[in-house]
């Protein structure tokens, strides 16, 4: 007989991107960290093993249940390669059973890529420090550890949201509209531009607090202001609308290592007239102070997990729930403009941030999508688009120098 293999089930926000992910969306994302020296790739792949075993769930493969995606546990030993895939490449094969993260190298850097069912940006990000804190002390005969390196089995696969679902509170129904869609040629091949401005984030934040802002909401304000100024007047009925991913482990006390996150709406209507940078900043600050509740968030997790604890829907075999989440995904698509996320401030020991220049994030996206990080006193902004008219990345970026601020602007671009 064959061994029985341990399972488990998607959280809630996981299961929607196994349907709806493919090449033109692949539902990846990727977390860089730049090191000072060349990496050594054994001295890799031996730090890659040791934070698998520190994190259970990266040995899964993703397969389909009667009513659910579920995870699997599987004997598919992790592999470092020299990087040869374009950025967030498809991980998830419905006719292969692969794990769902890769971990590549080049030059000075070490990439780590996601599928978001397996987690999301932070706690992807709790894996790459704890590969990079292994790497290093193998390296370096380093002994100092992480706060968070080793952390219980049961709370780094804990499924947050179904810890936090209340379903006894009334919820109430969200307004969807269509959104401003920027339009272009896409890249062939399903290939992304990606475009990053590295800066002092010092300055970046000194810039946000003389417009009594957080970070957050003075760079999602420059965002909207760049898609402003390419609208054409006949594009002015439909609002700008960004998604915001929240950090759900801010306002709720879980260590978990998947998802746990919210999404938040920014919107911003320019029939009637264009606002300028600071009646636009006002907008986007009052969404956030509105949204960025305790029990605004809080509803909108009963929200996501009222769907998947309804009786009906539970009884439906995934294979009729299949076309039902994709349809749902393309409602979803229709009702944002573009994407920002803030990954936050990256911390390190001591001992090992003298050997790390930057981290960096980037996401797969079919429009554009601005990630931020930092690290240090670098702040690293990325905007990655399937566009190949990158207007809107020089307006973003200009207006950060037109401030005084010093903006490094590297691409993948010819």
């Amino acid at each position: 007989m064959g061994q029985h293999k341990s399972w488990s089930r998607l959280d809630n926000a996981a299961k929607i991107f196994p349907p709806t992910s493919s090449r033109r969306s692949t539902k990846v994302f990727r977390l860089v960290c730049v090191l000072n020296e060349p990496v050594d790739k054994d001295t890799l792949q031996r730090a890659l093993e040791r934070a698998v075993d520190a994190f259970p769930l990266y040995r899964s493969v993703l397969k389909k249940g009667l009513f659910w995606y579920y995870f699997e546990d599987s004997d598919i030993r992790a592999q470092v390669q020299e990087e040869c895939l374009p950025v967030c490449s498809p991980l998830y094969n419905v006719d292969r059973h692969g794990l769902l993260f890769r971990v590549s190298y080049f030059g000075q850097r070490i990439n780590l890529e996601v599928f978001h069912s397996l987690a999301d940006g932070s706690g992807a990000l709790r894996f790459l420090r704890g590969m990079i804190h292994h790497y290093l002390a193998l390296k370096h005969g380093l002994t100092g550890h992480l706060a968070d390196d080793e952390p219980a089995r049961d709370q780094v696969d804990q499924d947050a949201f179904y810890q936090y679902y209340d379903k006894s509170g009334a919820i109430p129904k969200q307004d969807h509209c269509k959104a401003y869609r920027i339009r272009g040629e896409r890249y062939p091949r399903n290939a992304l531009s990606i475009t990053e401005g590295l800066m002092s984030a010092r300055a970046a934040l000194d810039r946000a607090h003389e417009h009594r802002a957080s970070l957050s909401e003075f760079l999602v304000a420059h965002l909207i202001c760049a898609i402003l100024d390419g609208m054409a007047v006949r594009d002015r009925q439909r609002p700008i609308v960004i998604t915001v991913p929240v950090d759900l482990r801010r306002f709720f006390p879980a260590q978990t290592a998947r998802n746990f996150f919210g999404l938040m709406l920014v919107k911003i209507d320019a029939c009637k007239e264009i606002p300028d940078f600071e009646r636009v900043l006002d907008i986007v600050r009052e969404s956030f102070e509105r949204q960025l509740s305790r029990d605004n968030l809080s509803i909108a997790i009963s929200r996501y997990s009222a769907i998947e604890n309804n009786p009906f829907i539970k009884a439906i075999p995934l294979q009729l729930k299949i076309p039902i989440l994709r349809l749902a995904g393309l409602r979803s698509d229709r009702g944002d403009t573009a994407g920002f996320s803030n990954v936050g401030r990256v911390v390190m020991p001591e001992e090992d941030a003298r050997y790390i220049r930057m981290f960096g994030v980037y996401f797969s996206a079919k429009r554009p999508q601005v990630c931020v990080c930092s690290f240090g006193d670098t702040l690293a902004i990325s905007m990655s688009s399937p566009l190949m008219d990158t207007a809107v990345q020089r307006r973003f970026f200009r207006a950060l120098t037109s401030l005084g601020i010093d903006v490094q602007v590297i691409s993948n671009l010819p």
